[in-house]
């Protein structure tokens, strides 16, 4: 790792480029002492400036309005470490934390591998998003993959609408959702939860999957043709309190019984 140029060691934390993203967007010096120590607490000994995303010359795993993740190391291991925002609406990720500790009670989510008011550390998954995930399925076998990934999926969302802790974001499951190597899908971010709003993962995952927009014309086209009218009436029993009949009735619409 010490080979590594994007790697950088909590001491360096301080330093630009570094300070700003540590205590993004202001690099005020009192937040970036804060934030190295909170990293020290969570036994986190590095920053590894790796992914997709640029932040001020930095690559970074993702940037939302309320944090900054970023691949982080603990114990030799690669982490996603969120880092909250000095400017974020919210006071702290402690609450996050808590409802990310739910959902892996209901073995959903990346594990939560510790929280401090303004870092939150997870474990690291490897994968693509939804429609990423979609256009690198080639040749034959593409609906068996298809069909392994969703019901699964749409399973997790049962178990939290039962739970009673809804997501909020799966409406838009291109930034929520990540397929891993494995084709095992995975629901992140959880900092829009709640467990004091009526549940809606399954409804709004499946409205986003079957019936609308760009992702649910290429699930239908790997999948094949679905009954519109059938699965609208399977998600408004749903709604209605039927959960567990209306969860079958709505597989067997889509072809993943």
């Amino acid at each position: 790792m010490a080979q590594n140029p994007s790697l950088a060691p909590l001491s360096s934390l301080a330093n630009p480029p570094y300070n700003r993203l540590l205590a993004y967007p202001s690099g005020d010096l009192d937040e970036v002492e804060s934030r190295v120590r909170q990293l020290s607490k969570l036994g986190i000994t590095a920053l590894d400036f790796q992914g997709r995303l640029k932040t001020d010359r930095l690559s970074v795993l993702g940037k939302g309005v309320v944090g900054i993740v970023i691949t982080g190391v603990r114990d030799d291991r690669r982490i996603a470490v969120k880092i909250r925002r000095v400017d974020a609406r919210r006071p702290n990720l402690i609450h996050e934390a808590e409802l990310l500790k739910s959902a892996n009670s209901l073995s959903v989510g990346p594990e939560c591998l510790g929280g401090t008011p303004d870092v939150l550390a997870m474990e690291l998954i490897e994968g693509l998003s939804l429609p990423l995930w979609l256009e690198s399925l080639k040749g034959r076998g593409r609906r068996a993959r298809v069909r392994g990934m969703v019901k699964p999926l749409l399973e997790q969302c049962l178990r939290m609408d039962a739970y009673g802790l809804d997501h909020g974001e799966l409406s838009r499951a291109h930034k929520n959702v990540i397929v891993s190597n494995d084709n095992w899908a995975r629901i992140l971010d959880f900092e829009s939860a709640s467990v004091m709003r009526r549940p809606s993962n399954f409804t709004s995952l499946a409205q986003y999957l079957f019936l609308g927009g760009s992702i649910a014309r290429k699930m239908l086209r790997v999948l094949g043709p679905v009954d519109r009218h059938e699965l609208l009436r399977c998600l408004r029993d749903y709604k209605a309190g039927g959960w567990k009949d209306a969860f079958e009735a709505t597989t067997k619409v889509l072809g993943l019984d």
